[in-house]
């Protein structure tokens, strides 16, 4: 229960020291509203913003055209085609939570997403040519932030010392789809022994992974 001990001081630590992550994040939900098709050419800037305001700008390479231009040849043009990879698998949970999905049933199609936007080699996402694995959580989480959690060293850090999970304390903690799924098992349980609707009280409006990520980052952070 160590994520969600003590959850109102640890989301009131981290709004007063990440109002830059929340700003973004907050700007990108309300855009998500009003989109259409969250895998198509009018959401990737939202998701390209939440990148780079999430700290993965180092990976997406230089220039500004590269990250947001999808007819270019870089990272814009990239996500897009991974956007249209991962529709088949993520297109049918857009609007569901975490408290209600059977994950049992649905590992399999996060899994394949997952492993679509982390991979490295030809036409991966980080421009370096290495794996993407913490972008790969922040794109599914902006495409549901009802659903997905993001996992980044500081909630690797949480989800091993909570529940141990299989991340180790390391520069490149073993981010895997395998601990991906298992990280989203473990904040399922956490949020239905809490209690969904006390849960969601915690910070109104808030989505509900988004509730669980504010708590696993302040964890790993080691904040009071």
């Amino acid at each position: 229960m160590m994520i969600i001990e003590n959850a109102l001081q640890k989301i009131n630590r981290y709004n007063q020291l990440c109002l830059h992550y929340n700003m973004v994040a907050e700007g990108i939900y309300k855009a998500r509203d009003t989109q259409e098709d969250l895998f198509g050419t009018s959401f990737l800037p939202y998701l390209v913003a939440g990148l780079i305001s999430f700290d993965l700008g180092r990976m997406m390479g230089k220039g500004t055209e590269g990250k947001y231009d999808p007819e270019g040849n870089g990272f814009a043009s990239q996500l897009m085609n991974k956007l249209q990879k991962i529709r088949p698998h993520l297109q049918h949970l857009t609007h569901l939570r975490l408290s209600d999905i059977n994950l049992l049933q649905e590992s399999g199609n996060i899994t394949a997403a997952y492993r679509c936007l982390s991979s490295a080699g030809r036409g991966c996402l980080n421009q370096n040519g290495d794996e993407f694995h913490v972008g790969a959580t922040k794109i599914m989480h902006f495409i549901n932030p009802e659903l997905l959690i993001m996992v980044d060293s500081n909630s690797a850090r949480a989800l091993r010392m909570a529940h141990n999970v299989g991340y180790r304390n390391t520069t490149q903690p073993g981010y895997c789809d395998a601990n991906y799924i298992q990280s989203l098992k473990y904040a399922q349980t956490d949020i239905n022994a809490f209690g969904v609707n006390e849960f969601c009280s915690l910070e109104n409006g808030m989505p509900m992974a988004r509730i669980y990520d504010k708590l696993a980052f302040a964890v790993g952070a080691e904040w009071p």
